[in-house]
């Protein structure tokens, strides 16, 4: 429950059905604040008027009449409906219009014997709700202060004639207040809905773009694989690890179909926070490479959960790369820590074809499965690479307690 208008009460949703139910509340809630005054004053308005018995019987019409549309309304939850609006006008203008048959001259202005002014008012705010043409409004509102002054100004004295007018003109006010309130919370919704039909729109798309990267990350790996296999040749020292390697492959693939984490869980014995552990996860899986292992510099470091993951995942497809394009005599892999500089860095160097960065695109393993995910958790990525002299990429995170280091890539030739 929530403070609505300084009531309690459960929140009105803000959306166009939520605005329709805020107008029919204020034009009911005029109304029935009205009549509730006219309940307070009328036995002092029944012994003045001329005729009490027709006082009532106006009364009983207006009551019954008034029921009739806030069933409607509250049925509908909204009031929209034309027909009922001018009915409203239409019985309103007869209470104005029967108001000197039960009343003195002298009670129908600043006396709740003609109760019909008060009453009436409602039904000038029902007309800016229920009517969307301004002309529908101000035809309502033109036959709610026409039947007024053609009711009270000829019996008039000379004082009060200015009241009348002014009573005449509070149609027009009360019609004009709540026309400008309805039609700014109606666009007010309006923008809201479409905003938040924009904001779903935005979150299906990048569910979907989460989802394609999903299934590029799985098969970008695949594709190193089956291109080895598919090129025919394989030296025999090479057929069982890239068999191993194929069916760790399949795994992740059957993984994905079955809607399990695609990432390989963490090596038996790792404790995967371990820098070290995740740098010797990700080179096992390529025991076919020319390899040199150098981490025991690094056997401190301890990373969180995602970020070794994420190390891991780039060290995998860096010598990814390496299989398939570098065509290297060797490959060295480093890890190292300084805590005089706050960092740790990991290389992975290759003496392959290389290649121009300047000129050469990144590819999609380079740029969203080493540079995107490692900036991800705060690690930086530098790539060196000279055609005919190798490559070598560098990765480079903070020290546990040490401020995070800049996360753009470099990239230098």
């Amino acid at each position: 429950m929530k403070l609505i208008g300084g009531l309690r009460g459960p929140a009105l949703p803000t959306t166009p059905a939520g605005v329709e139910l805020c107008a029919v509340a204020v034009f009911a809630g005029v109304r029935v604040v009205n009549l509730a005054q006219f309940a307070v004053a009328s036995p002092v308005a029944l012994r003045q008027a001329t005729s009490p018995v027709l006082l009532l019987v106006v009364l009983g019409g207006y009551l019954a009449e008034s029921a009739a549309v806030g069933a409607v309304v509250a049925g509908a939850r909204a009031y929209r409906d034309r027909r009922w609006g001018w009915a409203d006008t239409a019985t309103a203008g007869a209470v104005l219009l029967a108001q000197p048959l039960f009343t003195a001259p002298s009670d129908r202005t600043g006396s709740w014997t003609a109760w019909g002014f008060a009453c009436t008012l409602s039904s000038a705010v029902g007309a800016a709700v229920v009517f969307t043409r301004r002309r529908h409004v101000a035809v309502a509102v033109a036959i709610l202060a026409g039947c007024y002054l053609a009711a009270t100004l000829p019996g008039a004295a000379d004082g009060s004639a200015a009241t009348v007018l002014g009573n005449a003109f509070a149609y027009v006010g009360f019609a004009v207040l709540a026309r400008l309130m309805i039609g700014y919370l109606r666009r007010l919704a309006g923008d809201a809905e479409r905003a938040r039909e924009e904001a779903a729109r935005a979150a299906a798309e990048a569910a979907r773009l989460r989802e394609r990267e999903r299934q590029r990350l799985l098969l970008h790996d695949n594709i190193s694989v089956l291109r080895l296999f598919a090129g025919g040749g394989v030296p025999e020292e090479l057929d069982e690890p890239l068999r191993a390697r194929a069916m760790a492959l399949a795994n992740r693939v059957r993984a994905f179909l079955d809607d399990a984490a695609v990432e390989p869980p963490p090596a038996k014995g790792a404790d995967g926070r371990s820098l070290v552990s995740a740098v010797r996860a990700a080179v096992g899986d390529y025991r076919d490479l020319p390899v040199e292992v150098s981490v025991d510099l690094a056997g401190g470091v301890r990373l969180p959960e995602a970020a070794a993951g994420a190390v891991r995942a780039a060290v995998g497809t860096l010598l990814a790369n390496v299989r398939v394009h570098a065509d290297a005599a060797s490959v060295v892999v480093h890890a190292d820590a300084d805590p005089a500089e706050g960092e740790w860095e990991v290389t992975v160097t290759d003496d392959g074809r290389g290649f121009d960065p300047a000129v050469t695109p990144r590819g999609f393993g380079l740029r969203v499965q080493v540079e995107q995910a490692l900036a991800a958790h705060g690690i930086a990525v530098h790539v060196h690479s000279v055609p005919g002299d190798g490559t070598r990429v560098t990765l480079r995170g903070a020290l546990p307690g040490e401020p995070a280091l800049a996360v753009e890539p470099q990239v230098a030739s």
